[in-house]
């Protein structure tokens, strides 16, 4: 979870929300349902529906998030988190957030107004060192240079938390979610990422801000 100092700072640019509608929201991973949403749209929908059996009511699932009033953060690491919040006139997303000192800086999310990537490959995989931390963090990342066995370590990951026999369903959408065109560039000092809706780069975060993530994301 978020310390106080980070949560305060996470929710003073939603104007009148407390820190305290941050929830622990670990035990969703233990939800099949949980997965589903979080892959609904995000590939070729009859192998989503293959891989996550096609009985899940992902409307449902985001209405029982709304009708509890607690914004649920997912844990990556002690340094990035996934938050997933809403709003009035069905107004909500997913945030990926960089966790420092007192800070929280989203650098990534999927909403109406989403912004992305945030994760360079090298970045992804020190977070990556579970097939449920692989996966909650799958969507932040966005690298041309990703390697070939990207797919491979992405399907299997899938294939833990779906159906373990839809293996060329798995390999699919693993390639779909991979596809990207956006490189980075940068040093141990700044990560700048090059795609057009980011916000790790000039004119995105402050410079000191970049500096701050990239610093975070390096940490073994």
């Amino acid at each position: 979870m978020l310390t106080d100092g980070q949560a305060t700072d996470y929710v003073r640019r939603y104007d009148g929300v407390l820190a305290s509608v941050l929830t622990d929201g670990s035990a969703l991973l233990t939800r099949s349902v949980f997965w589903a949403a979080m892959f609904d749209g995000c590939a070729d929908p009859e192998m989503i529906g293959e891989l996550f059996d096609g009985d899940h009511d992902t409307n449902a699932f985001d209405d029982e998030i709304r009708e509890s009033g607690g914004w649920p953060v997912i844990p990556i690491s002690d340094r990035f988190v996934e938050i997933i919040w809403h709003g009035p006139d069905s107004e909500g997303g997913d945030d990926y957030v960089v966790l420092a000192p007192g800070r929280a800086i989203s650098i990534a999310a999927r909403a109406g107004h989403g912004y992305g990537p945030g994760l360079s490959w090298a970045e992804f995989s020190r977070l990556a060192t579970t097939p449920q931390r692989l996966l909650v963090a799958l969507p932040a990342l966005g690298d041309a240079d990703a390697p070939p066995s990207a797919v491979e370590m992405v399907a299997e990951a899938l294939l833990t938390v779906g159906n373990g026999a839809a293996g060329a369903a798995a390999a699919g959408v693993a390639r779909q979610l991979l596809d990207s065109p956006v490189r980075w560039v940068g040093d141990d000092d700044v990560l700048i990422c090059d795609g057009e809706f980011a916000v790790r780069k000039p004119g995105g975060l402050s410079d000191a801000e970049l500096r701050l993530v990239t610093g975070m994301l390096a940490r073994p």
